[in-house]
């Protein structure tokens, strides 16, 4: 099938401005100011519209296997179409932890058959995610896994951190850590002491160290220091702790890492260069979870459904440079994880694109069975999302 879009207004890395995209076998094969005279199958008029890459989001839960009542992969992909998410990175906190290849293949299967956007399943670094006894990473990697994490814990042993990153170098792979310090929870330590730990065994490993989700001005300092060492430390931020401030006994914004003080934020906003990609750690949970007294409601949000107009109104209410992020959440994802082909509007790239309206505001529509969104409000609405020249969300009947 041959696709033309028409008349779009292009967002990405490599284009920017209005152009034409022609689309066969589910590649880019041009992108022009002009109209060929070959024939397409099918014509697409993006007039007045905006086309971005299709959104890479490195941190979602999907809750399946184990948690079926909270997401399950359909449930859990259609929330993504419906937000302009093309490929997601998928944790292992499920039941069971995706540690083994049994459990890993089970999910790419329901995704296959699902035929939506495009799963990245991210094992555990650890039996069980129990932190006592290393997988075998090499072995996983083997059957194509580079990036592997025990999110929703950290990896608590020193010597099982440095294993698994001395592990992964041999293949250049991504170790993936929640840092987190049980000990000190409350206190502005309880993130970075885990980060410092493992920027030291990042450098004394030449291995390349992921940070999940930051939160603190002490962990923004230390990857600042990483980076100015040019050490093999990247992160990552939700669009949540940019977006949203602490709020008392509101268990919809109940999540962890906790949300930030308003000062807090602005310096994680005001230093967003050091800050590789943003996620939306999509964590969904029934309202009936949510709605428990706030010490026994579980922490997380629903973000797929919401993530390009969450991006698209962070970028309106602190006047970010919408560009800027959009190549956060597409482009640095897919040079962070060496992802092949994905994350830019180019010749020769996978039609992964996503055509939104700015002047509308979000639908409200919730496909995602975690409703737990305390957004009232948000600006921009997925009008199409296009996942290998294939459309999978049509919402305007293009």
């Amino acid at each position: 099938m041959s696709i033309m879009i028409k008349n779009a207004e292009i967002i990405s890395h490599s284009t920017n401005g209005r152009f034409n995209i022609y689309i066969e076998n589910g590649r880019i094969i041009e992108i022009t100011k002009n109209q060929k005279k070959a024939k397409v199958t099918k014509v697409i008029d993006a007039n007045g519209y905006v086309i971005i890459p299709g959104i890479i989001d490195m941190h979602t839960h999907l809750r399946d296997p184990g948690f079926e009542y909270k997401e399950t992969i359909e449930t859990g992909l259609k929330a993504a179409i419906h937000g302009g998410v093309t490929t997601l990175g998928v944790m292992p906190n499920t039941k069971p932890s995706l540690d083994n290849l049994e459990s890993l293949q089970y999910i790419e299967e329901k995704s296959r058959k699902t035929n939506l956007s495009k799963i990245i399943p991210i094992p555990a670094i650890t039996k069980k995610r129990e932190g006592k006894i290393i997988n075998d990473l090499k072995k996983f990697s083997k059957y194509g896994y580079r990036f592997f994490s025990d999110d929703g814990d950290p990896v608590w042993d020193d010597e099982i951190m440095l294993k698994a990153l001395q592990i992964t170098k041999e293949f250049n792979g991504i170790i993936i850590n929640h840092c987190e310090d049980k000990r000190f929870l409350g206190k502005e330590i309880f993130e970075s002491l885990m980060v410092a730990r493992d920027i030291e065994l990042s450098k004394f490993s030449n291995s390349h160290v992921h940070i999940a989700h930051i939160s603190t001005s002490n962990t923004l300092d230390l990857i600042k220091y990483a980076k100015t060492e040019d050490l093999k430390v990247s992160c990552e931020i939700t669009f949540h702790h940019l977006l949203l401030e602490k709020e008392k006994n509101n268990t919809l914004k109940k999540i962890n890492p906790p949300l930030p003080d308003k000062d807090t934020q602005k310096y994680l906003i005001n230093n967003l260069d050091y800050i590789d990609i943003i996620v939306s750690d999509h964590a969904p949970h029934t309202l009936k979870e949510k709605n428990k007294d706030y010490e026994n409601a579980p922490n997380g949000i629903s973000g797929l459904d919401i993530f390009l107009p969450a991006i698209y109104t962070l970028s309106k209410k602190h006047k970010i440079d919408f560009k800027y992020l959009i190549e956060k959440t597409t482009y640095n994802p897919s040079k962070n994880f060496k992802l092949s082909k994905i994350g830019d509007i180019k010749e020769g790239y996978s039609a992964d694109l996503v055509i939104f309206n700015p002047k509308e505001e979000w639908d409200k529509i919730i496909y995602s069975k975690g409703k737990n969104m305390p957004y009232k409000q948000l600006y921009g609405k997925v009008l199409l999302t296009m996942i290998d020249g294939k459309i999978k969300y049509n919402e305007r009947g293009f």
